[in-house]
């Protein structure tokens, strides 16, 4: 190997391990988390409120079409609890439900237009479970699908540059390339043998 190549290894290989290090730890211990959800115990909590929207608002939101009666009620929401764009909402002439996904949780709004009340039921399975919802990519919205595939990415150069670094040191080490053969082989022996 060319001492460029090596140095440029040595390089890209502590500034991987610096800039992925937190991101590495984190989805290791996910990792974890997820393989073994027996080991907490998930208590989810309820929280609820309703609040009575003035006559007015409630005729001025009948009166209106479809697009400003969305816009009205995102702005209502929005003052109210800071709530942001809904994954689904169900809507007649009586009631509108909005249901919100998040990591570990949900929200559900219901705007009875009967009675003039608007309710926010948020439920939250814990810390486990936002963790481990963060690990997926599961509702999490655009900034985190990207940093997970940022994360993959620094993470294969931390490997790749490891390798590199192992073969120009290997010649001081006689154990290097076994250790990587058995570090390879185990994952496919494991999935061959033990995985139905």
């Amino acid at each position: 190997m060319s001492p460029l190549l090596a140095k440029t290894s040595r390089t890209l290989h502590w500034i991987s391990s610096a800039v992925g290090l937190a991101s590495l730890a984190f989805f290791s211990i996910t990792g974890i988390t997820l393989n073994h959800p027996d080991w907490f115990d998930a208590r989810p909590t309820v929280a609820s409120e309703v609040v009575t929207l003035p006559p007015a608002w409630i005729e001025t939101f009948r009166a209106a079409d479809e697009l400003a009666q969305l816009e009205s009620l995102a702005a209502e929401l929005d003052n109210r609890w800071r709530l942001g764009i809904p994954r689904n909402i169900d809507r007649d002439e009586v009631e509108w439900v909005l249901d919100y996904q998040r990591p570990g949780g949900f929200a559900t709004v219901v705007l009875s237009l009967a009675s003039g009340e608007l309710s926010l039921e948020r439920v939250d399975d814990g810390l486990v479970a936002v963790i481990n919802d963060l690990h997926k990519g599961r509702h999490t919205g655009t900034a985190w699908f990207y940093f997970i595939d940022v994360t993959a990415v620094i993470c294969l150069l931390f490997a790749i540059t490891g390798l590199l670094l192992l073969y120009v040191h290997a010649g001081k080490r006689r154990s290097t390339w076994p250790l990587v053969g058995l570090g390879t082989a185990v994952p496919f022996v494991l999935y061959w043998v033990f995985v139905p």
